[in-house]
């Protein structure tokens, strides 16, 4: 288990966060400068927290109470394993020094570094590349050598900077499977720093979403992408349709928001009361353009018609910006089938509807950070 509760103060930047994992894959997602690879190089020692704790499987790596430093472990005691954006390879090594790098002031014989680096080029699908240097190997095969020097050590935690970024989509996905089938030996803790939400799903058991030097929320990939609990992390998780609005009316089993321009029937768990003011977030993806085919439309559908302002093709998926009650622009976003709606020109007039068990709110807005509120977009 690894405990992390510290912070971490700098000119016109505070980083104040308090989390634990266990065996387990977090990533830390949320805008560029908020804090994520400074979290990692805290718990790795690169960096020294002004105070708090870091704590692996009972070993302090770091304590600091009431100013004073209890505990501050060095780097190459902290059993880490890390693996930076930019590999960080040794030029004028080949890939079997390179990966053995680590283990050279160890006690193993030159017989087990080798038997240890030939496993771990198997592992890492790199056979026939150990005599190679890293300016012969493609972008992929670079970062599978980072990954295998760090993990050789046997390292009880796992670092990640960004590390597929620079690649294509093909190679990311497998190294991706790479990835899970590593963790899924080794167990142990990882933490994976990106900016791709096709890394989340994929890879993450836990998310932490991150804004301005803080966790905004901490969960399963589920519940942070579609329960998210604040504006701010609805918009980085790419939620997108977000309204204010306010209840108007209670029925049987669900509830009747509206503002000025929007009126919107939402299924909630959760008691509502009159006039409280709440966030509808909707995803682009649960919103469903309607066809004349399109049949069996639910009572608890909210059913509009708007105008197509423009579509942007994303292969297999098309983005509709559509212009629902606004005087310019667009206030939707729709993402459906590229195949349902390729004879859809801007101008047109298109229906869809919203389910109303699709609909998530934020409530308690008094402690909403401070982001614009402009409904509709």
């Amino acid at each position: 288990m690894l405990k992390v509760d510290l912070k971490k103060e700098y000119q016109n930047f505070k980083l104040d966060l308090k989390f634990e994992l266990d065996k387990e894959i977090l990533v830390l997602f949320g805008p560029s400068g908020c804090g994520k690879t400074t979290t990692l190089e805290l718990i790795a020692g690169l960096k020294q927290p002004d105070s708090g704790q870091i704590i692996s499987d009972d070993v302090e790596f770091f304590n600091s109470t009431g100013g004073k430093i209890e505990k501050n472990l060095a780097v190459m005691q902290r059993d880490i394993g890390y693996v930076f954006q930019s590999y960080s390879l040794f030029p004028h090594l080949t890939v079997f020094d390179n990966i053995a790098y680590g283990l050279r002031k160890s006690e193993h014989s030159d017989a087990k570094i080798k038997e240890m680096v030939k496993n771990m080029l198997v592992e890492l699908r790199l056979e026939g590349l150990s005599d190679n240097y890293p300016a012969e190997l493609s972008g992929g095969q670079q970062q599978r050598v980072a990954i295998a020097r760090a993990l050789i050590i046997k390292p009880k935690i796992l670092l990640m900077d960004e590390p597929f970024s620079a690649l294509d989509a093909l190679v990311r996905e497998k190294l991706r499977q790479d990835l899970l089938r590593v963790h899924q030996e080794y167990q142990i803790p990882l933490i994976y720093v990106t900016h791709n939400s096709t890394d989340v799903f994929v890879l993450a058991d836990k998310v932490a979403v991150y804004n301005r030097g803080r966790i905004e929320q901490f969960g399963s990939t589920d519940e942070v992408f579609y329960k998210p609990q604040t504006r701010d992390v609805a918009r980085f998780v790419g939620a997108k349709n977000i309204f204010d609005l306010m209840v108007e009316e209670k029925l049987a089993n669900k509830f009747k928001l509206k503002n000025k321009n929007l009126s919107l029937f939402v299924e909630n768990k959760e008691e509502l009361s009159l006039r409280e003011k709440v966030v509808a977030v909707i995803r682009p993806e649960f919103i469903t353009v309607l066809t004349d085919e399109s049949k069996e439309v639910s009572v608890s559908d909210n059913i509009y018609s708007g105008f197509l302002e423009k579509k942007l093709v994303k292969g297999s998926i098309t983005r509709l910006f559509v212009n629902l009650f606004s005087q310019e622009g667009f206030d939707i976003l729709i993402d459906t089938l590229t195949t349902k709606v390729e004879d859809l020109e801007p101008g047109s007039e298109l229906k869809f509807k919203i389910p109303a068990t699709r609909v998530h709110l934020i409530k308690n807005l008094g402690s909403e950070s401070n982001l614009e509120k402009k409904s509709g977009k």
